[in-house]
């Protein structure tokens, strides 16, 4: 008989007990500390296991309610049984468990009541968890170091402010800064981008093109009170524009708004109008196999009311 034959099989057959079977209700007191919405990450005692279990199971978000009402014991012995296929990691058994009993096993409440059930999962979802933390702070890391080693460079003339930081690009590809400002219509800062290549930029409104998405790309600003040398040596791409800052506030933000970190507001004069310079080489390493942290940027930002496109490599 199957794995799944035989789960079916335990709702189907009657227990030979005297009485009726216990079916613990989801308001039972026994059930109050395991309620979903108000736990906080609580690992139940080993004889607590089965009655955290089932307390999760009777809720409503939990297996879709299908089981909210079967005896204890059989939710329990249904549980055991997922706990061996999930142990088993068998994608394909896996799959075939849940079509038939229509749950999904990987859910955050499922995996939650299993893990309650069975701390072999939860040990090996918390080693897997460790190492993928591992991996993702190495990824980190390397691209830092890349960084450090691609931004390392010495003005030829002293800015007022600088920084450097090593930023994860989404699937957007780019890099961006945006402002609140008047509700004016304006042309598209990528799509002046998308023209040059490399940076285009609206008032309020500022795109930097990266060569490739989900990445590290390395980024370095320069903020001058007027007006540095032209540096090309070195650099794949040199594009300046005007850039007019709405709010007083120049700054690089994720997808979520959130400021960038490591990256300073660039507006050292407050709103108004800057020319804004953008450097950059390694876009065809960024493509490469073990492309990560491969192209950099350099951001020079001064004073200038001109609206100038200038393509100056």
């Amino acid at each position: 008989m199957t794995a799944v034959a035989a789960m079916a099989l335990l709702l189907v057959t009657a227990v030979r007990d005297e009485g009726p079977e216990k079916v613990t209700s989801a308001a039972s007191e026994e059930c109050a500390p395991w309620r979903m919405t108000v736990y906080m990450n609580k690992q139940p005692a080993p004889g607590e296991r089965e009655t955290a279990f089932v307390c999760v199971n009777r809720q409503s978000l939990a297996f879709n309610g299908r089981y909210a009402h079967i005896p204890d014991a059989h939710l329990v012995k249904l549980g055991r049984d997922l706990c061996e296929v999930s142990l088993r990691n068998d994608s394909r058994e896996m799959q075939t468990v849940m079509e038939t009993r229509g749950f999904v096993v990987d859910t955050e409440e499922n995996t939650t009541a299993l893990g309650y059930l069975c701390p072999a999962l939860n040990r090996r979802r918390f080693a897997e968890e460790e190492t993928q933390r591992k991996r993702e702070l190495d990824v980190i890391a390397t691209a830092e170091r890349r960084c450090a080693s691609l931004l390392d460079r010495r003005p030829p003339t002293r800015p007022s402010l600088r920084a450097r930081a090593t930023v994860w690009v989404t699937g957007s590809g780019m890099l961006n800064i945006f402002e609140e400002g008047p509700d004016t219509v304006h042309p598209s800062s990528t799509d002046q981008a998308s023209a040059n290549k490399v940076v285009g930029a609206t008032p309020g409104d500022l795109t930097i093109l990266t060569a490739d998405t989900d990445t590290h790309v390395c980024v370095a600003v320069e903020a001058y009170d007027k007006r540095p040398p032209v540096e090309v040596e070195g650099w794949e791409k040199v594009v300046e524009v005007g850039y007019q800052s709405t709010g007083g506030e120049m700054v690089f933000t994720d997808d979520e708004g959130e400021m960038e970190e490591g990256l300073p507001d660039l507006a050292i004069h407050g709103a108004g109008r800057y020319r804004v310079r953008v450097h950059m080489r390694g876009a065809k390493a960024a493509l490469a196999d073990d492309g990560d942290a491969r192209q950099a940027f350099l951001v020079t930002v001064y004073p200038g009311a001109s609206r100038r496109i200038q393509v100056l490599r």
